[in-house]
């Protein structure tokens, strides 16, 4: 079976429509914003794939089982229907199912309010090669994992796919977990620009355009899918971009910090530039370990330095980082010795009663703080996600910088930057 993807699905999503075709990857993720068509270009690709896939079955779930009828049960038969093939297809809504007539392949629908019931469907042929998780934001990552536990069985070939409008708050678990393509998983956003408008119709683009006039945080999040946050983030100047080889290779100075920890607490590396004149801060370089006591903790630091500044032709690291001064977090005397037994160049932290808060203030008040997603990705997380706390009763934001959130990263780059925030005062 052939299509012609252009008429029926925006060219926005013509590479995923390959990569799911050639199977290039296990996991799909479509996010985006109100009328991005992502539910419909997924609907199409599932009835593609069971077509010309003799033993694919398909389970579509929604969290809860009330919706599955009037959402991804009609969005199914459209797909059908625009296909060309509905006289193939018998569809039933007492069991909710569509059944492929020619060769008795299934499309289950489920609830998953049980999710661990889900292991106990049966089929009459092959197995469930497709899952799909609509509206994931109503499921939990527990959900999730004993679903995909249950189905990805049966057969060597599986495809997930995931569809979501990303939810306001970064700290959201489904927009810390599909915040950028990683092995074996796609992620792509799109919005509704990206869709012909005449398929849309004038008065949606209207709305839309009318909302980016009174609320754009409100018009970012709900049309283009961006998750602009609460309104609470600690950190406001933060930008996440790649920083290229060629403007780390410019940096006059580099600055390090190491926040110490074991289990569950991480030991956190970071190496960072900072640019007065901008008063932007740079962040490029970062290691997190777990479960690592200082002897391991310093043989992996050794590692992850020389595969950073690479080798001679003698194999010999080309730069001598053990001359690097890193400030460390003060309270753990025997880490500070023993990583200067080992022969690093260690220097503690000044800390004391409410030590935090001049270094945050600093912080906050840089014209930019540029973190690589990709080289500094625990960084990222935690500048990002960094909220002030909500009063439960009152509603009110509290003040003060919130304890319990992932702060180990942030500490190494507040250690680190020490020398030059305590001679601005802080």
């Amino acid at each position: 079976m052939t299509i012609d993807s252009n008429t029926i699905f925006p060219t926005m999503f013509n590479n995923d429509f390959r990569d799911i075709v050639n199977h290039k990857f296990t996991e799909y993720c479509e996010k985006g914003g109100r009328g991005s068509c992502k539910s419909s270009f997924l609907s199409i690709a599932i009835i593609w794939l069971m077509v010309n896939n003799p033993d694919f079955n398909a389970l579509v779930l929604r969290k809860v089982a009330d919706t599955l009828s009037d959402s991804v049960y009609e969005q199914l038969l459209w797909a059908i229907d625009v296909l060309g093939l509905t006289d193939r297809f018998k569809a039933t809504k007492s069991p909710l199912r569509i059944i492929y007539t020619k060769t008795g392949q299934r499309i289950i629908f489920r609830g998953a309010d049980e999710p661990k019931k889900i292991k106990s469907i049966k089929l009459k042929r092959g197995y469930f090669a497709i899952t799909w998780f609509e509206e994931l934001t109503e499921f939990s990552a527990e959900d999730v994992e004993t679903i995909k536990l249950s189905t990805m069985r049966g057969g060597d070939k599986f495809w997930i796919f995931y569809s979501f409008n990303p939810p306001s708050s970064a700290r959201n678990w489904c927009n810390k977990e599909f915040k950028s393509s990683r092995k074996n998983t796609l992620i792509h956003r799109t919005d509704y620009r990206g869709v012909p408008q005449e398929w849309l119709g004038q008065a949606f683009f209207e709305e839309a355009l009318s909302l980016k006039e009174r609320n754009e945080r409100a018009y970012r999040n709900i049309f283009l899918g961006e998750p602009t946050g609460t309104g609470r983030n600690v950190f406001e100047n933060v930008t996440l971009r790649e920083i290229t080889q060629k403007e780390i290779d410019s940096f006059d100075y580099c600055f390090y910090g190491i926040d110490w920890g074991y289990y569950p607490d991480p030991f956190a590396y970071v190496q960072m530039a900072y640019n007065p004149a901008k008063k932007t801060l740079y962040i490029f370089d970062e290691l997190e370990l777990l479960k690592h006591g200082n002897e391991q903790a310093s043989n992996a630091l050794e590692e992850h330095l020389l595969n950073w500044y690479g080798t001679d032709v003698n194999g010999h690291c080309k730069v001598n980082y053990k001359n690097d001064r890193i400030v460390v977090d003060s309270a753990e005397d025997k880490s500070i010795g023993d990583f200067i037994l080992y022969g690093w160049n260690i220097k503690a932290a000044i800390k004391g009663p409410h030590s935090r808060e001049p270094g945050y203030k600093w912080l906050q008040s840089l014209n930019e703080i540029v973190i690589d997603p990709a080289r500094a990705p625990h960084s990222a997380d935690e500048f990002s996600l960094y909220e002030y706390e909500i009063d439960r009763k009152s509603g009110e934001i509290l003040s003060g910088y919130p304890e319990g959130q992932a702060d180990h990263c942030m500490s190494a780059v507040r250690y680190a930057m020490e020398s030059v925030w305590r001679r601005r005062g802080g």
